[in-house]
């Protein structure tokens, strides 16, 4: 004897005069599925034709890459991969001891620039030492018409030593 002649068969149902009851949910309800994508869903099935499910995974497709929802994420990861990259820095700096002091790279320019100020400073000196001998009301115009004046008065003296 097998075990399926004791089990009742079920009625077949009439499928024309089936009533399902109150209206079930939406399946996008139940999902969760955004708006953009029942938006892009609805608009292959209004275009019809052999390619409407092609269409509406494309669009979906977009309007799940590209939604509002998906931007904020992007966002949202974006910021919280800045973070991770600010903790491991300082995490860094904790583990090589440096506790605020420069890094060796940066110590190295910081003393390769100071060399160059002290030669800098050098050279000012010395250009102030020789410009001291020049006093404080020195008149570089006024010196050069004296010098015109002297070669005028040279050259007259030339002409009349010539003359004689």
């Amino acid at each position: 004897m097998s075990s399926t002649e004791g089990t009742p068969k079920p009625e077949p149902t009439d499928i024309e005069n089936f009533d399902p009851g109150p209206d079930p949910p939406e399946l996008s309800d139940m999902v969760g599925v955004s708006q953009d994508i029942t938006a892009a869903a609805d608009a292959a099935t209004a275009l019809g034709g052999d390619y409407a499910p092609a269409v509406a995974i494309a669009l979906a497709g977009m309007a799940v890459a590209g939604g509002s929802k998906a931007w904020s994420f992007y966002r949202d990861r974006a910021e919280q991969k800045h973070e991770q990259e600010m903790q491991k820095l300082k995490m860094e700096a904790q583990s090589q001891g440096l506790e605020g002091q420069q890094p060796p790279p940066c110590k190295v320019a910081t003393a390769k620039m100071q060399a160059e100020v002290d030669a800098l400073k050098l050279k000012i000196g010395s250009i102030e030492k020789k410009t001291s001998m020049i006093s404080a009301d020195f008149d570089g115009e006024d010196v050069e018409r004296q010098i015109k004046r002297m070669k005028k008065r040279i050259d007259e003296l030339f002409e009349i030593n010539e003359q004689k």
